[in-house]
C-alpha cells in the first residue's frame, strides 16, 4: 500500500483543515509514493520512538503531535527537533501527525474519555473550533470513584487533583485531553469535575478559589489513547498492513522520599 493512500483515508475521516490556524497536522515527512507494510501508533515521535520504529522495520509512524509545530532552517544530527528529522530521513520512516483536528474529532482522545466514562453524547466545551467535552456522567459518583475509575482506564502518567473532595458527588463532568487548562472559565459553575491535562500553578490556584475540581490526568495520560478509535478503521480498510503500538511512557515520575 502506498503512503499517498493511507493520508488519504486518514484525512477522509479527519480533513486537516479542522486543525488550529497554528498547528502542523500532515504528512511530516515521507514519499508518498513510498510503499507502507507497516505502520506504528505513537503520541509523540521521540528518539525512543524512531529507534523502536526502526527495530519492528515500520515504514510510516501514525502520531498525535507533530514533530515540530515551528518551522526548521537545517536538518542535522546535533539540534532539536531538527536531529528527529535527520534520523527520520536517514533510517526512511514516514511520518504523519493528526493533531488539533483529531482533537475536535469524535474520534480523538477527548471523545475516546468520554465513551470510556459511558458518556454517549456531549457538548463542546467552546464551539469554535469545538474543543472538549460537556456531560452527566450516565450514573452520579463519588470524586474518589470517578478518579479511581479514570486512574485504571487511563494510560499512567503523574495523576493530580486539585480542590478535591472524595466524597463529593459529581454529576456533570467536563473534559478536554490534552492541555486544557486555557477553556477554564468555560466551566466554573457548569460541572462537578474538570478532567483534562497539563495544569500550571497560578491556574490551579484560580480553580481552587472558584470552586472548581479539577482532575489533572497528565498530558500523556489524556492523550496516549489518541490511536483506540482509528486502529480499527486503518486495519479494515488496509488489511494487507500491519499496525502496531509503539511503547511509550509519560516523562513525568515521581521518586518518593524516605
Amino acid at each position: 500500500m502506498k503512503l499517498k493512500e493511507i493520508v488519504a483515508f486518514l484525512e477522509s475521516l479527519v480533513p486537516p483543515e479542522a486543525q488550529d490556524s497554528w498547528d502542523n497536522s500532515k504528512l511530516q515527512i515521507g514519499d508518498p509514493e513510498k510503499e507502507i507494510k507497516k505502520v506504528g501508533f505513537a503520541l509523540s515521535v521521540s528518539l525512543d520512538v524512531v529507534e523502536q520504529a526502526e527495530r519492528e522495520s515500520v515504514d510510516l509512524i501514525v502520531a498525535h503531535h507533530p514533530v515540530t509545530i515551528s518551522g526548521i532552517k537545517s536538518i542535522t544530527p546535533s539540534f532539536y527537533p531538527e536531529k528527529l528529522f535527520f534520523q527520520l530521513l536517514k533510517k526512511d520512516i514516514a511520518v504523519y501527525s493528526m493533531h488539533t483536528n483529531l482533537d475536535v474529532s469524535p474520534l480523538g482522545p477527548t471523545a475516546i474519555i468520554a465513551e470510556k466514562l459511558g458518556i454517549e453524547s456531549y457538548s463542546p466545551i467552546v464551539e469554535n473550533p469545538p474543543y472538549g467535552a460537556v456531560a452527566p456522567l450516565p450514573e452520579p459518583v463519588t470524586q474518589k470513584e470517578l478518579f479511581e475509575k479514570l486512574s485504571s482506564l487511563l494510560p499512567e502518567d503523574v495523576f493530580r487533583v486539585i480542590n478535591y473532595s472524595a466524597d463529593s458527588l459529581v454529576e456533570r463532568i467536563a473534559i478536554c485531553s490534552g492541555s486544557g487548562a486555557s477553556l477554564m472559565d468555560a466551566v466554573i459553575g457548569k460541572v462537578d469535575v474538570y478532567v483534562t491535562g497539563d495544569v500550571k500553578y497560578h491556574d490551579a490556584l484560580k480553580a481552587v478559589d472558584c470552586g472548581l475540581t479539577v482532575f489533572d490526568m497528565g498530558h500523556f495520560g489524556t492523550e496516549r489513547l489518541f490511536y483506540e478509535k482509528l486502529n480499527p478503521l486503518l486495519a479494515k480498510n488496509f488489511p494487507d498492513v500491519i499496525f502496531i503500538l509503539l511503547h511509550e511512557k509519560s516523562p513525568f515520575e515521581v521518586i518518593n522520599r524516605c
